[in-house]
């Protein structure tokens, strides 16, 4: 029988690094338990009848209350970064769940589409055209706000290039990569949804980008107009199904 394939489901990015994150909090937690119980038998032994010097007791005493500070600062950042891959986890599959009732005939989805040291959280390939999607994720009592006006976006009153760039950079790769796949270059829509935040545009500019909550997408989406035939749409799904797919084991 023949190996089994799929492609990447919503958030797989996100749970393999919340998994590295795990192996490396409990690798610290091991070295520390093993340089402190070495240090008690030390200082045991120096206590006892064996032949310890107070010098080597203090050595290793010393070293493994730095190894300890040390731990206990990068367990910290373990602990924030699990905190903010759990949180846009916890955003893809939300708006992964969203997209998934799009999805028909005419509108394939894809999620989690990685590239070089950065993924693409959906791709959707439909009648309506191409879309690169990029999800955030915020707390809603933070009150956090976007502001998308005269090509700029400011987020809570600063200037935030990070996400434009990141959008652009998602719909480069994923055109280029269409290029290279189908032998045609395909406009690329680019969509960021903010769960958490407000979001306002006043001139509703949509002409680059589409900044919006995850209630309002369905409504953009559905309003864009056709531009790709359902052979077109078979043919490019096809091909980044291809692309994307992975060993089942």
């Amino acid at each position: 029988m023949g190996k089994k394939f799929r492609t990447h489901v919503q958030g797989e990015s996100l749970q393999k690094k919340i998994d590295a994150d795990y192996e490396s909090f409990y690798g610290l937690l091991t070295m520390c338990l093993a340089f402190f119980l070495l240090t008690l038998y030390i200082w045991l032994f120096y206590l006892g009848v064996w032949d310890i010097t107070l010098g080597l007791a203090i050595t290793f005493s010393v070293f493994t209350v730095l190894l300890i500070i040390y731990s206990v600062r990068k367990t910290l950042k373990l602990v924030k970064h699990m905190r903010n891959c759990y949180k846009g986890m916890e955003g893809e599959r939300l708006v992964g769940e969203m997209l998934n009732k799009l999805s028909c005939d005419s509108v394939r989805v894809f999620h989690d589409v990685c590239g070089d040291c950065f993924n693409v959280d959906h791709l959707i390939i439909s009648t309506r055209g191409i879309f690169t999607i990029e999800t955030k994720h915020y707390d809603r009592k933070r009150g956090y706000k976007f502001l998308y006006q005269d090509g700029r976006l400011l987020f809570n009153g600063r200037v935030c290039k990070t996400l434009l760039n990141q959008m652009d950079g998602e719909a480069n790769f994923i055109s280029e990569k269409l290029e290279s796949l189908c032998g045609r270059n395909y406009p690329v829509q680019k969509v960021a949804i903010i769960i958490g935040a407000y979001i306002e545009n006043p001139a509703r500019d949509f002409s680059k980008y589409w900044i919006l909550n995850e209630s309002g997408f369905p409504k953009f989406f559905t309003n864009a107009k056709e531009s790709l035939s359902l052979d077109e749409v078979r043919s490019i799904a096809n091909q980044v199904t291809e692309w994307l797919k992975v060993s089942v084991d």
